[in-house]
């Protein structure tokens, strides 16, 4: 009964080899913590298996005023014991270490090259006014051409946040149709193993037909494929729920392709928050030319020199439609080949909400109040 009931903690539909996954060991939480006085942590995490990921961010006082940082990636893992290490994404500075007691609570030390010395914190998962649950599900789907062993194979992976049955329903539904529509799906509302399924069926027809008049080789790895999607949030906060959407795809032994988009969502309206409903139109120029200002800044271009010289495809930068929205400001994420070839890469632009408030619409303006 014992061994029945551990193997009943995983929910899970197979068909041919995929596997759709609720488990009690993988979660989401919004979790928040006050370090002193004058020092605030606030962290989305997510927990699959002994992956340990996510986003936060911190406050401080400064002249008396409380200054927001930006969203910062962490990655780490936690071990049998449950004790966990996350560094910040791409920097060996900064990192936390600790314990999970639970879901619920996470406690131990934040080591961080601005502070004197390592700093103690406790963030418990909390969900106040404005921000929402949310549900974390896994699907993994493999197939090989034409279903024969020793030939290429396609993987199809989703880690998803869906919004939890509790919420309002007319929010429940509207969120989580533009979940789906930004995973791919277009139509009417189906059950999550429909739409799954259906999903991955598109995707393993486009792999059966790319194949189809290619004579595979000795090395049928070089034809393999690959599609994974994995949400994150960076802000379940002030009424608005922003998502992350990263899409990594491969075919063959081509180099892969990362993009992300990001949703943001009014929680209190029921809608997609666009660019249009966020800056004064009037005031777009004057932003493109404050954003960039801040590429110029970024990437170490100094003013007399023209973006086309520097790696960019134009002179001027267009106020991206990717955007999101967080307590510490706005960020606007320009994909690999949209303002920059490769080799310069994606650009994540952050700009402050004290520097943005001249060109948010008053409702905009109030959510950071």
């Amino acid at each position: 009964m014992k061994l029945l009931l551990k193997i009943l903690t995983i929910s899970f539909v197979l068909l041919n080899n995929s596997i759709w996954s609720q488990s009690s060991n993988s979660f989401y939480e919004h979790y928040t913590g006050l370090i002193s006085e004058e020092l605030k942590l606030t962290a989305d995490l997510i927990k699959s298996e002994d992956g340990f990921t996510g986003f936060y961010y911190y406050e401080f006082i400064e002249d008396g005023t409380w200054i927001t940082s930006k969203p910062i990636a962490l990655d780490g893992r936690v071990d049998k014991q449950n004790k966990f290490v996350l560094n910040e994404f791409g920097d060996q500075t900064s990192f936390f270490r600790g314990q999970l007691e639970s879901s619920k609570l996470i406690t131990g030390e934040w080591v961080n090259e601005n502070l004197e010395e390592p700093v103690s914190f406790a963030l418990k998962a909390t969900y106040a006014q404005g921000s929402i649950p949310l549900n974390l599900s896994v699907y993994n789907s493999s197939k090989l051409f034409d279903d024969q062993i020793g030939n290429p194979s396609a993987d199809f992976n989703l880690s998803l946040l869906l919004p939890s049955v509790q919420l309002d329903e007319a929010i429940y539904s509207q969120l989580l149709k533009k979940i789906y529509y930004f995973i791919g799906f277009r139509g009417e509302l189906l059950k999550q193993q429909q739409i799954l399924s259906s999903l991955e069926e598109r995707y393993f027809k486009q792999f059966q037909s790319s194949l189809g008049n290619i004579k595979l080789d000795s090395f049928p790895e070089s034809f393999n494929w690959e599609k994974n999607i994995r949400m994150d949030v960076i802000n379940n906060e002030l009424g608005l729920l922003c998502l992350q959407f990263e899409t990594f795809a491969k075919t063959g032994d081509r180099d892969g392709t990362l993009v992300k988009k990001y949703l943001v969502f009014n929680l209190k309206e029921n809608k997609l928050l666009k660019k249009e409903d966020v800056f004064i139109n009037d005031k777009l120029d004057d932003l493109e030319m404050l954003l960039q200002e801040k590429i110029r800044q970024q990437y170490r271009i100094s003013e007399g020199s023209l973006l086309s010289k520097s790696g960019f495809f134009q002179d001027s930068i267009s106020v991206t439609p990717n955007l999101y929205i967080h307590p510490g400001g706005i960020g606007f994420y320009y994909n690999v080949f949209e303002i920059a070839p490769e080799s310069t890469g994606s650009s994540d632009i952050f700009i402050s909400k004290n520097e943005l408030l001249p060109y948010l619409k008053p409702e905009i303006q109030r959510l950071f109040r």
